[in-house]
C-alpha cells in the first residue's frame, strides 16, 4: 500500500503524538499546538512535555513551524508515517459500503456507463477529484475479429473484446480480397486466438509470421498480416475525471497558485494516464504523498490509487487526487473497496 515505509523508530509517545498531530491537522487545516493535542488526545503527559516532544519531532523532520508564534504542521514524512502505521487498519463504513454496492448492483450493465459514473461516485464520497482509467484494450480478452471489404485493397478490421470494447482500423492491403476470403481469414484467426488477450494475440501472430509455413501459404500470411495490423494499433485508453470543483473547496486551494496547480494537473490527461498505468504494476493499493509522485506537477498533492482486475489480469485503475492533508482514514478504504467492487463486476 505504501510508496516507501518510514524506517525511523519512534518511542510510543512520539508515535502517538505524530498520529495525533496529523489527525488534528487533517481535521482543522490549521497548525497544531500542544494545548490542542492535550485537550483532544489522551497521551498521558502535560502540555509542557508535549511541547518538548513536538520540538524533538521537528528536529526529526516530522513537524515544521510555519511561524514563530504558531503551532506546528505535519510534514510529508509525518503523513507517510501516519499512512504506514495507521491507515492499514482502516475499515469502510456501512453507509459507504452500501452506497458502493448499490452503484454496482443497478440494472444498468453498460460497462462504459458504469466506468464513467465511478469517478463521480468516488468524488461525492470523498470530496476530492477522482480518476478512473478504462480497461486497457491490450489486456482485454478477444471475443472476435471481423474484416469488411471497403474497396479495392482496403479492409476495415474490427477487434471486439469480451467486455464489449471495440476498436477498428482501416488497413491498406497488398492484394485485393473478396468478402468471402476476408470471412475465412476472420474465422481462422478467431479459432486460433480464442481466449487470448490482444497482447497475447499480437505475440502469437508475430511468432506465426516467423514460421516458414506462413511464407508459402498465402492465405495464412494475408490473414496474419491483417491480424497484425489490427493488433499493433491500440487506441488511447479512456480516462474519466470528476470532482475538480469539489477538490477546490479544500482550504489548500484558496491560494490561487495552488488552485492553478491542481487544475493543470487534472487537465493533463497524458500525465494522469501515466500515473494510473504505474499503479497497475503495484499489487494492491498505492499511496503517493507529495514529492513521492514521480511527476513534479503532483508534488504538492497526494494520490491514492488501486487497480481493478478480471481474475489475475489487471485491467485498469482508479485514484483519488487531493491535498497532502487528505483524510486517508476515509479515502483509502473507499478506493480499495471500489476497486474490489469494480473487479467483481468485470467477472460477469
Amino acid at each position: 500500500m505504501t510508496q516507501e515505509s518510514s524506517s525511523t523508530t519512534l518511542s510510543n509517545r512520539q508515535h502517538a503524538l505524530v498520529l495525533a498531530a496529523v489527525q488534528e491537522f487533517i481535521s482543522t487545516a490549521e497548525p497544531v499546538g500542544s494545548a490542542q493535542i492535550v485537550a483532544r488526545h489522551q497521551l498521558g503527559v502535560r502540555a509542557a512535555m508535549v511541547r518538548n516532544m513536538m520540538a524533538e519531532l521537528e528536529d526529526g523532520g516530522y513537524l515544521r513551524q510555519p511561524h514563530t508564534s504558531a503551532g506546528r504542521v505535519p510534514t510529508e514524512k509525518a503523513f507517510r508515517y501516519y499512512v504506514d502505521h495507521l491507515a492499514a487498519a482502516t475499515r469502510i463504513g456501512f453507509e459507504d459500503r452500501a452506497q458502493i454496492e448499490l452503484h454496482y448492483s443497478s440494472a444498468v450493465r453498460d460497462l462504459g456507463e458504469v466506468l464513467r459514473n465511478t469517478p463521480r461516485l468516488l468524488s461525492i464520497l470523498t470530496g476530492q477529484a477522482a480518476l478512473v482509467m478504462a480497461p486497457r484494450l491490450e489486456a482485454s480478452i478477444l471475443e472476435r475479429v471481423n474484416f469488411v471489404r471497403l474497396r479495392d485493397n482496403q479492409v476495415l478490421a474490427v477487434f471486439v473484446a469480451s467486455k464489449g470494447a471495440m476498436q477498428n482500423r482501416i488497413v491498406d492491403t497488398a492484394r485485393d480480397h473478396s468478402q468471402d476470403e476476408l470471412d475465412r481469414m476472420a474465422r481462422y484467426l478467431n479459432e486460433s486466438l480464442e481466449g487470448r488477450t490482444l497482447d497475447e494475440a499480437r505475440r502469437w501472430i508475430e511468432a506465426q509470421l516467423r514460421e516458414e509455413r506462413a511464407n508459402y501459404d498465402r492465405f495464412m500470411h494475408d490473414a496474419l498480416a491483417l491480424g497484425e495490423a489490427l493488433a499493433d494499433y491500440v487506441g488511447r485508453t479512456e480516462l474519466y475525471v470528476e470532482g475538480s470543483l469539489q477538490a477546490l473547496e479544500q482550504p489548500e486551494f484558496s491560494d490561487r497558485s495552488k488552485m492553478r496547480e491542481l487544475l493543470r494537473a487534472l487537465d493533463d490527461k497524458t500525465a494522469l494516464l501515466e500515473l494510473l498505468e504505474r499503479s497497475l504494476t503495484n499489487a494492491g493499493l498505492t499511496v503517493s504523498i507529495g514529492s513521492e509522485n514521480y511527476d513534479p506537477r503532483l508534488s504538492s498533492l497526494s494520490v491514492v490509487a488501486a487497480s481493478y482486475a478480471s481474475g489475475s489480469s489487471a485491467l485498469g485503475s482508479l485514484a483519488i487526487v487531493g491535498p497532502v492533508r487528505m483524510d486517508y482514514d476515509r479515502v483509502i478504504p473507499l478506493v480499495e473497496y471500489t476497486a474490489r467492487a469494480l473487479s467483481r463486476l468485470m467477472e460477469y
